[in-house]
């Protein structure tokens, strides 16, 4: 850490923290149904969940939302292709940090199972809800077809 560095950088760092932000993974995961290689959804979870628009969106989400509900209003999906590459290192590490803990259990063909508790409570509550309304808006679609709705080239 940069020894220079501003107040609201390390403040930054911090709610950046793979530690601070594997809670909000899990939940995902604890509120959706296991279904092959949806491992490859927790590199969606942090782009959407911290993007500003994106996330008032979901704090609306109700029960009869769904993904085209959701990519009807295209400035919520400005920058998600960018965003999801951004952040894979710090999905990388947060599930890592999950695993570890073991909260999280990944199965031979990419299924990530919620197995236990985590610790959640220097978390920011509105994106552990957003996290959660996030797997219902994802739960009937498979994994293909939700990074297709998405827009993105490939997976």
């Amino acid at each position: 850490m940069e020894v220079n560095a501003k107040p609201i950088e390390h403040l930054f760092t911090l709610q950046r923290s793979p530690i601070a932000l594997a809670p909000v993974i899990h939940n995902f995961f604890a509120h959706s149904e296991p279904r092959e290689r949806d491992l490859l959804l927790s590199y969606l979870v942090l782009p959407m969940v911290l993007y500003p628009a994106m996330q008032t969106y979901l704090l609306a989400v109700r029960k009869t939302s769904n993904l085209r509900t959701l990519c009807k209003e295209q400035s919520r999906l400005v920058g998600l292709t960018h965003n999801t590459q951004q952040f894979k290192s710090l999905t990388n590490a947060a599930l890592l940090v999950l695993q570890a803990e073991q909260s999280i259990e990944i199965t031979d063909d990419l299924t990530v199972k919620s197995v236990g508790d985590v610790r959640a409570s220097n978390t920011n509550p509105k994106q552990l809800e957003a996290a959660r309304r996030l797997s219902m808006v994802c739960a009937e679609a498979d994994v293909v077809s939700i990074y297709r709705t998405l827009g993105f080239k490939s997976l």
